[in-house]
């Protein structure tokens, strides 16, 4: 039976069990609360990371880390509110963090607790330039939010060595009026340009296809290599530094590139990423407006189902996300996000929809842009990019 036909049936038996629980006890939706304490939640982080740990032990403790990590939805919701209300032409996406990915962090950084993990509810601010990233900062850290700044981190000043760019503040949540969710609820903005924001989403997907995690820095070291250096060739274009161990100079950073590209063939697989998979079929329920899109992605077959929820239904939605995550983390993958519009969906999620093609051609036109006069850069463009498809960016 196909992955897909399998998450049919868990999508189907988690929402007769949900109606069958909402009729029976006669309640109305409502935002999940935390029902756990410090130590049961890091105790049932440590157990999931653990291999070695039973099947019912497992169980038991992903329906602790569900419940914990739902629980940021309401904080969640509050805070990327006001960011929209704020930035009426940014992009504002917010997601709950992938089971693998907590995992994974747990099992990179040993002494990492769950309950003090600061991005299980992430929000992501996407403008088009640096001076708005600023600017979007300053208007938050200004207005009268009563949340408390824990952390803050300038990787766009000082870029990390993978080539990451981006600004990320850490608030631990605070309500007057929801006592509830004043318990280290932390939920991490990040404030990012388009430009950096393909990068960061071409790294993920070149990651997924050769099964390595380059945005942690894991994987071929050519690729990684030939990452940093797209990174730093952006950072020049947006008058923003470079990243460690990179030359300042563009010209030297596009003859590395075309080296490295030239022994990997980075640029093909990329080429060949994109055109992978199915087109999806859209239908009138994905135009709904700030409610929930569960992205289940599939790259052996290759297919993307799309699962809609009204902004009622979060519960509904968390279990069936908690649900496939269980019982087929091996075979896809798959994030619960909520954005104003499906347009915003698959510009802030193109790994999903495997549409790199931006990154692309911001790429080549840096490239043409940084290289009238070198010759190796122009027979690279030639034999990588078909010209008639040139558009120029920025």
């Amino acid at each position: 039976m196909k992955s897909k036909d399998i998450c049919d049936i868990i999508i189907e038996n988690v929402f007769n069990e949900w109606r069958n629980s909402m009729i029976t006890q006669n309640k109305r939706e409502q935002w999940e609360v935390p029902k756990y304490s410090k130590s049961e939640i890091n105790k049932a982080g440590s157990i999931i990371a653990d291999p070695s740990s039973s099947k019912e032990e497992r169980d038991n403790a992903l329906i602790i880390l569900n419940n914990w990590r739902a629980s940021h939805a309401y904080p969640l919701q509050v805070i990327c509110s006001n960011l929209r209300l704020r930035n009426p032409n940014a992009i504002v996406v917010q997601r709950l963090k992938r089971l693998e990915s907590i995992t994974g962090k747990i099992e990179r950084f040993p002494n990492m607790s769950l309950y003090r993990m600061q991005d299980l509810g992430g929000c992501r601010v996407i403008v088009d330039t640096v001076d708005q990233v600023y600017e979007a900062i300053e208007k938050y850290k200004k207005s009268r939010i009563r949340h408390i700044l824990k952390r803050e981190y300038d990787y766009i000043q000082y870029p990390k060595n993978s080539g990451y760019r981006s600004y990320h503040m850490v608030y631990q949540f605070h309500s007057d009026k929801r006592d509830t969710y004043n318990k280290n609820m932390l939920i991490e903005i990040q404030f990012r340009t388009k430009l950096q924001h393909i990068w960061a989403t071409a790294v993920e997907m070149m990651g997924i296809y050769t099964k390595s995690n380059l945005k942690s820095s894991q994987g071929d070291e050519g690729i990684l290599r030939f990452f940093t250096l797209v990174s730093s060739l952006f950072a020049i274009r947006e008058n923003m530094p470079v990243c460690p161990d990179t030359s300042e100079w563009a010209d030297e950073l596009i003859n590395e590139i075309i080296q490295i590209d030239q022994k990997n063939n980075i640029i093909m697989k990329l080429k060949a990423i994109n055109q992978a998979i199915q087109t999806t079929e859209y239908n009138e329920n994905f135009y709904l407006k700030n409610g929930y899109y569960l992205l289940i992605l599939n790259y052996d077959e290759p297919s993307l189902d799309i699962e809609t929820f009204k902004p009622s239904e979060f519960e509904l939605a968390a279990n069936i996300y908690g649900k496939i995550e269980a019982e087929l983390q091996a075979k896809i993958d798959t994030v619960l996000v909520s954005v104003k519009s499906f347009n915003e969906l698959k510009e802030a999620y193109p790994n999903y929809f495997i549409n790199i093609s931006e990154f692309l051609k911001v790429l080549r036109s840096t490239i043409i842009n940084y290289s009238q006069y070198n010759k190796n850069a122009k027979a690279f463009i030639r034999n990588n990019y078909i010209l008639e498809d040139y558009i120029p960016v920025g």
